[in-house]
């Protein structure tokens, strides 16, 4: 059975849900106040993202792994939208990138890229994509990045202030 390990997919569930502690713990933001415009900073490249990724979705149309392999049990409900590319990868790593350029000096941005490749991998692990699917949403997250930056730099100069 796919994510068989229930440490993972304890994970695995909680992350389907996108709240946003994979991207908040790494910075010891996570249980701390006082960092609300980071926060809606994650939140709102997360659902920008979402969109973006929904719209390649519908372009590539790739298949999911159970419907190419019936037999195949996903540990998560499966998504209506297409495989390819993964918008969890896509939303992670653009995060990571987003907080990279804002807070270059942390030193959790490091991890920040290491949980994006954990929840996207997760993802796999659920049944639910392909690697290149991974790949793909990571690539995309890359090539949107200096983009988003661009159009959020209020949002993040107002969250860049919460770290001086």
């Amino acid at each position: 059975m796919l994510a068989a390990d229930p440490a993972r997919r304890a994970e695995i569930e909680r992350q389907a849900r996108f709240e946003i502690s994979d991207y908040t713990a790494p910075l010891g933001i996570d249980t701390v106040g006082g960092y609300e415009a980071t926060r809606s900073l994650i939140v709102a490249v997360l659902e920008i993202t979402e969109q973006i990724g929904l719209v390649y979705k519908d372009r590539f149309d790739r298949l999911r792994p159970n419907i190419v392999e019936p037999r195949l049990r996903p540990a998560l409900p499966v998504p209506s939208h297409a495989a390819y590319p993964s918008n969890h990868a896509f939303q992670s790593f653009a995060v990571a990138h987003v907080l990279q350029r804002m807070i270059p000096e942390h030193p959790g941005v490091t991890a920040l890229f290491c949980r994006a490749r954990r929840v996207a991998e997760n993802r796999e692990w659920a049944g639910l994509h392909y690697a290149s699917d991974t790949e793909a949403g990571c690539d995309l997250a890359a090539r949107v990045a200096p983009y988003l930056i661009e159009a959020m730099d209020e949002a993040i100069h107002h969250a860049l202030r919460e770290w001086r």
